[in-house]
């Protein structure tokens, strides 16, 4: 159960906008609050995806393995930063790592936590869903940027034709 300061919090971030304030209660109720000490690994690649995690205070680092086994710092989130948002999504394993870095704390979305939200208000749920959707593409969209100006950087802007 989330204090009503946790409520507050979250419920002014992108991923709850619009949601009514029942629909914040009920997500207070479902929700847990967990404090981490620094260098604590929340989730590795390929682990199971059962959570959404949300950065109240503190930072998380995200790390990718690249295909030759090296790992890479991809990210850091800071407070009200999602984590874990895709797997609620595609219901896909773990696609990085991710690390307290020093002390955090984040509040915790289960997969039940989010069904229930669908079993007390269907309209709800699919807001939340669209609004996670929304974040997701934003991301790719800042990705895709990134990845561009790495190619024009590096020189290889050539295509494929």
């Amino acid at each position: 159960m989330l204090d009503t300061s946790d409520i507050e919090f979250i419920s002014r971030l992108s991923v709850f906008a619009g949601l009514e304030s029942d629909v914040m209660a009920l997500l207070g109720q479902l929700g847990a609050r967990v404090d981490c000490d620094g260098g604590k690994v929340l989730f590795r690649e390929g682990d199971p995806a059962k959570e959404m995690l949300i950065v109240v205070a503190g930072q998380l680092e995200v790390y990718k393995q690249s295909a030759s086994g090296e790992e890479a710092r991809i990210a850091t989130l800071g407070p009200g930063d999602v984590a874990g948002e895709m797997s609620l999504i595609d219901i896909q394993p773990r696609s990085a790592e991710l690390r307290t870095l020093g002390p955090t704390s984040i509040v915790v979305f289960t997969h039940g936590d989010i069904a229930d939200v669908y079993r007390e208000d269907p309209e709800s749920y699919l807001l939340l869903v669209r609004n996670i959707a929304r974040e997701i593409s934003l991301r790719l969209r800042r990705l895709d940027a990134t990845l561009a100006t790495l190619i024009l950087e590096t020189g290889d802007s050539r295509s494929d034709d």
